[in-house]
């Protein structure tokens, strides 16, 4: 994969399909916007009342911004699966998809490791974490030989690292872990830089996807480059 134009950890023609199935999300057809299609996510009447009234909007304006929050929360979903895609597709790793009897989302081809993997820190609360630390306790059971993995690319203060996952009413099993930031990356593909690179490579995938209607200016390049690059390692 030396001459690959994105990333050196999987072939170009891959990497471009994990950008493309997110991209599209931007550019689906915009169904007709109407109270009850809100409601079907979980509208919430009492933020609208404090919304409209405190920020000095009409319910047209609420009723907008409330479908720009529930796609944004679809466009983060996406990008944990961005990830898991990616990196399922590294060699000697494979994407467990959904419906896989661990009910996670990576293993390693040889049965080592396993992961479950999510954008950001805090997509999951207590319950849900509960039920994720379970999850890993159970595979790690069957799994003997195997290291088990919460694994999430953002973290709270924008650093990497792993340690032994000490859960409150849990019993702590030092194969049982987190891992988060660049470390996620370096692991799967023993890489280093894995994480940072995929990042650089996005808007180069990104715009060859829209046929060079998508290019970001250099000096916005820089402007990302100040403000993200010490996060991604």
């Amino acid at each position: 994969m030396g001459n690959n134009k994105y990333v050196d950890f999987v072939d170009d023609k891959f990497f471009l399909e994990c950008v493309r199935e997110v991209c599209e999300v931007y550019y689906r057809e915009k169904k007709e916007l109407t109270v009850d299609s809100l409601k079907g996510n979980g509208l919430d009447p009492f933020k609208s009342v404090f919304d409209m009234a405190n920020r000095g909007i009409s319910f047209e304006q609420w009723m907008e911004e409330e479908r720009s929050r529930q796609e944004d929360k679809t466009l983060n979903n996406k990008i944990g699966e961005f990830h898991q895609k990616l990196l399922g597709g590294v060699k000697g790793w494979t994407d467990l998809g959904v419906g896989n009897d661990t009910e996670l989302d990576l293993k390693k081809d040889d049965d080592t490791i396993f992961m479950e993997i999510k954008n950001k820190y805090n997509t999951i609360n207590s319950d849900s974490g509960n039920k994720v630390r379970d999850k890993l306790g159970d595979a790690a059971r069957k799994n003997p030989k195997a290291i088990v993995y919460f694994a999430y690319i953002i973290s709270k203060k924008n650093d990497s690292g792993e340690k032994v996952w000490k859960k409150k009413g849990r019993e702590t099993n030092v194969r049982i872990k987190k891992i988060w930031g660049s470390k996620v990356y370096a692991l799967v593909t023993e890489k280093e830089d894995a994480l940072k690179k995929t990042w650089e490579a996005l808007p180069i995938a990104i715009n060859d996807y829209m046929k060079g209607k998508a290019e970001i200016s250099e000096d916005d390049k820089n402007k990302l480059v100040m403000s993200f690059g010490s996060v991604l390692g």
